[in-house]
């Protein structure tokens, strides 16, 4: 009997889809190196060691056991362990919204009270409720002039602290983000230092560092890692200090690939290793595993000099920006900070404004036409994120991109300039801004816009 053939290829939308997807070769200013277009300037082997990360079924025995590891695993996390200065490091495959609550299950007990910033990802707020946590909150007490980024100062948490204790019961678990998606960086060794001087009693941490692995191997940013607190841990033995990792954001990896490292008691990684035996999944991603094995064998070898090109790669592109007569190096914003002690900028990433372009939505979907994507829009900027998977190729490809929409510009500013027959007078106060026979160039008219926005009548007379 002949075995009919059946096809499905209308049949996969997703697969399909995802197809068309990958055959764009989008650059990616977001996250995920892995993903972006174009080999890495600095590793060569990318793509072919991916290609062997293949799923099998002969797990447990034959390989070694995911949740309590003995063998090969065990192995690769102790390399991992060293590379990011912890007591123990932990492969997770279901993402770090799994890795946060297994965080918060290894330090939890019945009764806790938890304080948690308000900016914490969205897994930490769901889960802490879930299991019936005490739960108060961290609430930004700064922010930006338009309010977009918001983050915490040293003095608000410290005194929050300092008044529970007062109130009999101190907080039993602090929950903070170490880094915020707009690269604002929290130097955590520091603010713990300074929090347990002042006499907070807490000794069980937390930090959300889901975009900071990158930080751990450049000198600029690896003081302000959350397993940077040797001198800590001396003078307190008593600390407990998890971390999480989304790996896959900031190192090639596999999507979901996702890092617990621990520091502190000598019973904290057991604690670790159960609570992750009780929520993840029995069901381990191997392909996402072996990424993270490919991963800390990438940053043993190239750490270092990774993180180094990013940077440099950040220097150019402002370079050839601030060359650029349309947009100018005015237009680069790459320090975010306050001018609060604990507060840093993510040297690689920047946000440019784009308003002499036009609307920073609107040119984030050209950019998008022009393969180039970028995820983050605030107001009139746009977040561009230089992680590990951007080569020189791609840097190109955006200034290429951004050149193009410059000269779209100009010739729409000068063909569309008018000259008025009228004054037009903001009111109040009632002085004209533009005269009778005068230009309305794109400055006067971005005032005029910005005014009518504050609630002024324009009249035009």
């Amino acid at each position: 009997m002949k075995a009919k053939i059946i096809t499905i290829k209308d049949e996969t939308p997703i697969l399909t889809g995802l197809k068309k997807l990958c055959q764009r070769h989008v650059y990616s200013f977001h996250a995920l190196p892995v993903s972006s277009h174009g080999k890495s300037d600095i590793v060569d082997d990318i793509p072919d060691l991916f290609n062997t990360c293949m799923e099998n079924s002969a797990t447990g025995e034959m390989f070694d056991n995911f949740f309590f590891p003995k063998g090969i695993i065990s192995e690769s996390q102790k390399l991992t362990s060293k590379l990011y200065n912890s007591d123990s490091s932990f492969y997770i495959t279901g993402g770090t919204s799994v890795a946060n609550q297994i965080a918060i299950t290894a330090l939890y007990k019945k009764g806790d009270c938890i304080l948690i910033d308000k900016n914490c990802h969205q897994s930490v707020h769901f889960h802490s409720q879930s299991i019936g946590a005490q739960v108060e909150y961290l609430c930004p007490d700064l922010q930006n002039e338009d309010g977009q980024i918001s983050a915490w100062s040293f003095n608000h948490l410290k005194n929050k602290m300092l008044a529970k204790q007062e109130d009999g019961k101190g907080y039993d678990i602090l929950i903070l983000t170490a880094q915020s998606y707009e690269g604002l960086i929290y130097d955590i060794p520091e603010i713990l230092t300074r929090l347990l001087a002042a006499g907070v009693a807490t000794r069980k941490i937390f930090i959300d560092e889901a975009w900071g692995s990158l930080n751990y191997f450049s000198n600029d940013t690896r003081p302000f890692t959350a397993m940077n607190i040797e001198n800590l841990l001396c003078n307190y033995p008593d600390l407990e200090v998890i971390c999480t990792h989304s790996a896959h954001k900031s190192l090639f990896c596999l999507r979901q690939a996702s890092l617990i490292h621990c520091r502190g008691k000598d019973e904290l990684p057991k604690k670790i290793e159960t609570a992750k035996y009780r929520i993840h999944t029995t069901s381990p991603n191997y392909p996402i595993l072996a990424s993270l094995d490919i991963s800390q064998a990438q940053m043993t070898r190239h750490g270092n000099e990774l993180a180094s090109y990013s940077r440099q790669l950040v220097n150019e592109f402002i370079e050839r920006i601030s060359q650029n007569p349309w947009l100018g190096k005015e237009s680069v914003i790459q320090d975010i900070s306050s001018e609060h002690w604990h507060i840093h900028s993510d040297p690689t990433k920047i946000m440019i404004n784009v308003s002499k372009l036009g609307s920073a939505l609107d040119i984030n979907n050209q950019l998008i036409q022009k393969r180039i994507y970028i995820k983050r829009v605030i107001n009139n900027n746009l977040l561009l994120n230089f992680h590990i998977g951007i080569n020189r190729e791609a840097v190109n490809s955006l200034i290429s991109a951004l050149e193009q929409l410059c000269e779209t510009a100009t010739t729409t500013d000068i063909s569309e300039q008018i000259t008025s027959d009228k004054f037009i007078i903001p009111y109040p106060p009632g002085v004209p801004i533009v005269f009778p026979g005068e230009i309305i160039s794109y400055e006067i008219q971005k005032k005029i816009d910005e005014l009518k926005r504050s609630g002024l009548l324009i009249i035009a007379a």
